[in-house]
């Protein structure tokens, strides 16, 4: 038997990697850090992705990454049998992972000031989401995915 990764492709695995961490980023690192002086320690003055401003943006690429991971793992780690869309898996991983990247980088261009540490890590993870559904879509089609 196959251990765990090797059984995924290495697009695969950028996806569930990048995107488990991008979730956590989102969800826990701050993406907005505001400085009040003195009033620091008695007010919490981080904002992750998916609080106010524009928490649209972090929920919406939250749940789109999650939809990413969850497929892959279901599928391919656990071997379930997901119905067929219309479109290829690997065509909606890389739509999905490229728009993910593009949601983020709006919200990032939307509010620039107080930008905190979690914005950053947040970006280059979603870039690798975009890049690992990329190299999905890259992929031969495995025969049990034409069906």
């Amino acid at each position: 038997m196959k251990p765990l990764l090797a059984r995924l492709s290495q697009g695969e695995r950028i996806v569930l990697v990048a995107g488990v961490l991008l979730i956590a980023d989102l969800l826990l690192l701050p993406w907005y850090d505001i400085d009040l002086g003195a009033l620091d320690d008695a007010v919490n003055t981080t904002a992750t992705a998916v609080q106010p401003p524009y928490a649209g943006y972090g929920t919406a690429a939250a749940v789109l990454t999650a939809l990413m991971v969850v497929q892959i793992a279901l599928a391919r780690v656990l071997s379930v049998r997901l119905p067929q869309p219309p479109v290829p898996w690997s065509q909606i991983h890389l739509i999905l992972g490229i728009f993910v990247a593009v949601v983020l980088v709006i919200k990032l261009v939307r509010l620039t000031d107080s930008l905190g540490y979690g914005a950053y890590c947040a970006i280059l993870a979603a870039i690798l989401v975009a890049y690992g559904g990329y190299r999905i879509a890259s992929e031969p089609i495995e025969p049990e995915e034409r069906v």
